[in-house]
């Protein structure tokens, strides 16, 4: 086959019909001619601008020699972006109009104003949300999380469980304990929204020892969460010295109000490094039937220590996945929430029926159930006319009745009553407390 030689300039005249007359022009480029003169082919070189370009599809755009190009909305999708690191979000966190990058969960948190905790804090919460919460949040199911209410004297830390000056929420240890005391912190504003906490104050424990809170929730309150996701949240505090592992457990009892048997719901581990304000939580993602109630014990194993401190405060259980930061409800309302459990029965009347004993009757309308006695301290009395008589030691010596409204007792360790006297509580020494704790 013969070689095409083409040659450089334009020829004169046009070709047949039916034919292309090739050649090369002046310019460089591969032209052609049909028999009418018109140029039908050209090759080589740029758009002189003559030639119309579209562009469809993600990117879109049309004209002439150069022309501006759009990606089309909505064109780039989470596949066609650069992968990001994992537990990061897209952002600006410079202070200034910045290209977007990759934002750690702490560069987030600073740049929400979110503080450093694990999402507990209130400005995590929009202004609704949050005038909601200081409105009175019944959200939460733990009565007295605030560590407010108080009605005992602080107590000795034993391996049994007891409820010290914060009411409703027992203490024990587990181990050899050589001493500690449970008292109610104030002051503790760092710590708890409240500024209270339930102390574990200069404990003194060997071998692997741990301590423990515990609160429960009456059947009534837990059955407007069963059978769906709940948070359990609180905040502590330790100088033990170094990190210790808190155990958060939920258990529910077999019987309603009854917790003599448990059966587990779920449980979780939180490290707490020495001398830091942590938050602790435990996500549940269902509570299944919960309807006999609930109990939440957190447990912080903290081996042998001397004199050593731990705080508990902030107790929450909401429902739901979300953390929400702790909104203490109005004193008045916290107490009369744990009236129904615990309360002073106060103006006390009796009838002296020996020269050491007197009958009292006591008023506690809508308590859970029948309550306990106990007295918070040697009690005073006046016969309002010549003469005052105080126990020799707090007592509650005979329950006679009781019903969840009021009840009617003996108290003995008197001296120098006379029978069928009439006897007022004076205004020193110690009240009846009645119990309905669970």
């Amino acid at each position: 086959m013969a070689d095409l030689t083409l040659k450089a300039g334009t020829p004169a005249g046009n070709p047949p019909a039916g034919y292309i007359k090739l050649f090369i022009g002046d310019d460089g480029k591969l032209t052609g001619r049909d028999s009418t003169g018109a140029s039908v082919l050209v090759l080589g070189g740029s758009n002189t601008g003559d030639q119309t370009i579209t562009l469809t599809g993600d990117v879109t755009g049309s004209g002439a020699g150069s022309f501006a190009a759009t990606i089309a909305a909505g064109a780039v999708s989470n596949a066609k972006q650069a992968q990001m690191p994992t537990l990061t979000l897209k952002g600006n966190a410079s202070g200034s109009a910045a290209t977007p990058s990759d934002l750690t969960v702490a560069q987030a948190r600073t740049l929400l104003g979110a503080g450093s905790g694990n999402g507990l804090d209130a400005d995590t919460v929009d202004g609704l949300h949050a005038a909601a919460l200081q409105a009175g949040d019944y959200r939460n199911l733990v009565t007295n999380g605030c560590c407010r209410v108080s009605h005992r004297a602080s107590k000795s830390l034993t391996t049994s469980w007891q409820t010290g000056p914060v009411d409703l929420m027992a203490v024990a240890a587990g181990g050899t304990v050589s001493a500690g005391t449970i008292v109610q912190a104030s002051g503790v504003t760092s710590l708890s929204k409240s500024g209270y906490a339930c102390q574990i104050q200069s404990a003194t424990l060997t071998g692997a020892s741990t301590v423990s809170w515990r609160h429960r929730i009456e059947a009534r309150n837990a059955g407007s969460v069963a059978n769906g996701a709940a948070m359990v949240t609180a905040r502590t505090y330790h100088d033990v010295g170094t990190s210790v592992t808190y155990t958060i457990t939920v258990n529910k009892p077999t019987a309603a109000d009854n917790f003599a048997s448990v059966t587990q719901i779920a449980t979780g581990t939180v490290a707490v490094a020495n001398a830091v304000n942590a938050d602790l939580s435990l996500s549940l993602a269902n509570l299944g039937d919960c309807s006999n109630g609930l109990e939440i014990i957190i447990s912080a194993a903290c081996g042998a220590i001397t004199t050593k401190n731990l705080y508990l405060g902030d107790l929450q259980l909401v429902a739901g996945s979300l953390a929400l930061p702790m909104m203490p409800r109005p004193m008045a309302t916290e107490t009369m929430l744990v009236a129904r459990y615990l309360r002073p029965c106060a103006g006390l009347v009796g009838k002296a029926n020996s020269a050491s004993n007197m009958q009292i009757v006591l008023s506690h309308p809508d308590m859970r159930v029948a309550p306990s006695y106990e007295a918070t301290a040697a009690m005073a009395f006046t016969d309002a006319v010549a003469a005052d008589f105080t126990q020799s030691q707090a007592s509650v010596t005979t329950v006679h009745d009781a019903t969840a409204h009021n009840g009617r007792i003996s108290c003995g360790f008197f001296s120098g009553l006379t029978s069928g006297t009439v006897m007022l509580q004076k205004g020193t020494g110690g009240t009846i407390l009645a119990s309905a704790e669970l």
